[in-house]
């Protein structure tokens, strides 16, 4: 339902909210908007939540914060209420991943976070206050992946059952493995476009020059994947534009294709392999010990050094499988003495990725942070597979997990949003 059919104004929030305006014309004061479970939303929160919207269009597409859009307050009361309940639970972020978040912020920008901050205050938004916004939405993932993602399973049974009845979208074409440069031109001018043709047509010269593609994607690129060198993964041909198919069918292993213009933009396309190249990597049979804060009442010092102790016993000899039972937080594993089984490429975090490939056999890393808490990890051997068919069946089982996820989030979310409190007091609402 809307918000702009759905607002009603209570007299109790009415009358704090003409305190907050009386004073605010007086001195400058915040004012309410909404209450939620009795805490209170001002109107500086919606406008950092304004802000942290707009930076993720480009600078055309942007709109003033003189009015409140419905959209935009949902979202926060939404992104609220499941805060609320992250806290509740003793979620916590960290400064360091509110650094993290910044620092993308700053790159998707192309800007420095020094820069980002000062147009920020510049509007009226301390840098102090839009890091209380990134960290809650911070929590709103976490919250999510505890109560939503790491209760969803998918059994061998559902992907067969969900291979079975799309044969068509899963039936062997020619695939292509590609990574993507996109410098979009939504909102420009024709002659903008005029000159931005001839800036990605050097792009592509620089790249037959011997220019790395992942530093021309990560200087030029307005993909949301510009942080992994655009890497977009493996297609097939009825997943991809037939504007990319042509460009493809042409190129050579390695190779880039010409300027592509579509409606969205300028793209260069970079063949890593197609189908018919046998899909070979390196796969490592893995077992980790997973020690979330949450579940064990721990701070993040606290888990860290339980997991340090762990360590200090599995160097000095004792059974992985034993302490894994006893100690991880891992449901899928912990049975199975920690065993994650034969893991490729690309299906963990990428800091227990990175991590993994640096160590050597059987060697007990120390502790590493991912989202999903602290870790120890071992490498038990390495090989090469041919991941073809693996492959199809991943994408079925992301689907599948996709769809019960929504589903279950719907369902946990609705029961939040119905036992929730909320009342909005609303000046200058946007229904545009």
């Amino acid at each position: 339902m809307k918000l702009a059919s759905m607002i009603r104004i209570f007299i109790s929030v009415a009358a704090i909210c003409s305190i907050f305006t009386v004073q605010a014309a007086t001195t400058g004061l915040d004012k309410v908007i909404a209450v939620i479970n009795d805490e209170p939303v001002m109107l500086s929160e919606y406008r950092i939540r304004h802000q942290r919207e707009m930076l993720r269009l480009s600078r055309e597409e942007r709109s003033d914060a003189s009015g409140i859009d419905p959209g935009i307050l949902e979202a926060l009361i939404d992104e609220r209420l499941q805060a609320q309940i992250a806290v509740a639970r003793g979620l916590e972020v960290s400064d360091r991943e509110v650094d993290r978040i910044l620092d993308t912020l700053a790159e998707r920008n192309r800007i420095s976070v020094e820069r980002l901050l000062k147009e920020l205050s510049d509007l009226g938004i301390s840098p102090a206050d839009f890091r209380r916004s990134l960290a809650e939405q911070q929590l709103v993932r976490k919250i999510v992946d505890f109560a939503v993602h790491s209760r969803v399973i998918v059994s061998d049974q559902e992907i067969d059952y969900h291979l079975q009845a799309h044969k068509d979208l899963y039936a062997r074409n020619e695939s292509y493995e590609i990574s993507h440069l996109l410098v979009s031109i939504s909102g420009k001018s024709e002659t903008e476009i005029e000159g931005m043709e001839a800036a990605v047509q050097e792009i592509r010269q620089s790249l037959s020059s011997g220019q790395s593609f992942t530093e021309a994607v990560q200087n030029h690129s307005d993909g949301e994947n510009s942080e992994e060198g655009g890497y977009l993964g493996w297609f097939r041909e009825n997943q991809l534009p037939e504007l990319f198919v042509d460009a493809l069918r042409e190129l050579d292993t390695g190779g880039y294709s010409d300027v592509l213009k579509s409606a969205n933009g300028f793209h260069i396309l970079n063949l890593h392999a197609r189908d018919g190249d046998l899909q070979i990597v390196t796969q490592q049979l893995l077992r980790h010990i997973l020690v979330q804060p949450l579940r064990k009442n721990l701070t993040d010092e606290e888990a860290i050094e339980l997991l340090n102790d762990i360590r200090q016993e599995l160097v000095q000899g004792a059974d992985f499988s034993r302490l894994a039972r006893l100690n991880s937080d891992d449901p899928a594993s912990a049975p199975q003495g920690g065993m994650l089984g034969w893991v490729n490429p690309g299906e963990m975090a990428p800091r227990l990725e990175q991590l993994s490939l640096a160590l050597e056999l059987n060697q007990v890393s120390e502790p590493v942070q991912s989202p999903y808490g602290y870790h120890l990890l071992e490498v038990l051997d390495r090989r090469e597979k041919d991941i073809t068919h693996d492959l199809v069946r991943k994408d079925a089982e992301a689907e599948v997990f996709k769809r019960k996820a929504a589903e279950l989030y719907q369902i946990w979310f609705n029961q939040l949003r119905d036992s929730a409190h909320i009342e909005y007091v609303v000046d200058d609402l946007v229904t545009g």
